[in-house]
């Protein structure tokens, strides 16, 4: 009697362990899934984390590149060069081109062609009466030279071969010419007429 008491008992212990085993296996399994699904989801996060810092990445990329071609274009586009003028201490950046409110900050170019093409250019630029812009260009000679910089770098030598004064409505100094020509242009204050400077290249 007491031997069948005890292998009830042994039976049930078994099957409480086996119970015990089986909950904990389903309980490691059920953990063991839920982490590979949550280490599948972050990754899966991860990537696209990535893939948005990369079109970013990318993006700004093309962008800073778009950028800075504009902005080259532009200063291409809005600066004709730079002038120099030795004998009365004078170098300014030049404007393209020509209106009453950039001629308050630069020499422009009035007219003309491109700066390494044969023809005219004319520069125009205002006389204070001081030493700004072109205001002591009628201390210029036959001889003195002036010096035209592209963006480039690349400086170009002219010689002045002839000094006059016109009315403000004579542009005769517009024409074309056929060879790399140069024509400063300013107000005379003393007269109300135009002081003309002519140089050609060497």
């Amino acid at each position: 009697m007491n031997q069948i008491m005890l292998t009830k008992q042994v039976n049930q212990l078994h099957k409480s362990f086996f119970k015990v085993q089986l909950i904990v296996s389903i309980l490691t399994l059920t953990f063991l899934f839920c982490y590979t699904i949550t280490i599948w989801k972050e990754e899966q996060e991860m990537q696209k984390v990535s893939q948005i810092i990369n079109q970013a990445f990318e993006v700004e990329t093309v962008y800073q590149a778009q950028k800075a071609d504009i902005e080259q274009r532009m200063t291409q586009n809005k600066y004709l060069g730079k002038i120099v003028i030795p004998k009365i201490n004078l170098e300014y950046s030049v404007f393209n081109e020509c209106s009453d409110e950039l001629l308050k900050i630069l020499p422009c170019k009035f007219y003309g062609v491109n700066l390494n093409e044969k023809g005219n250019i004319c520069i125009a630029g205002h006389n204070y009466n001081d030493t700004r812009f072109f205001s002591k260009l009628d201390k210029l000679k036959k001889g003195d030279t002036v010096y035209l910089g592209d963006l480039n770098g690349l400086n170009y030598k002219y010689v002045v071969y002839d000094k006059y004064k016109v009315q403000p409505n004579d542009f005769e100094c517009l024409k074309p010419m056929k060879k790399y020509d140069l024509t400063l242009v300013t107000c005379d204050n003393s007269n109300g007429k135009r002081l003309v400077i002519r140089a050609g290249r060497t």
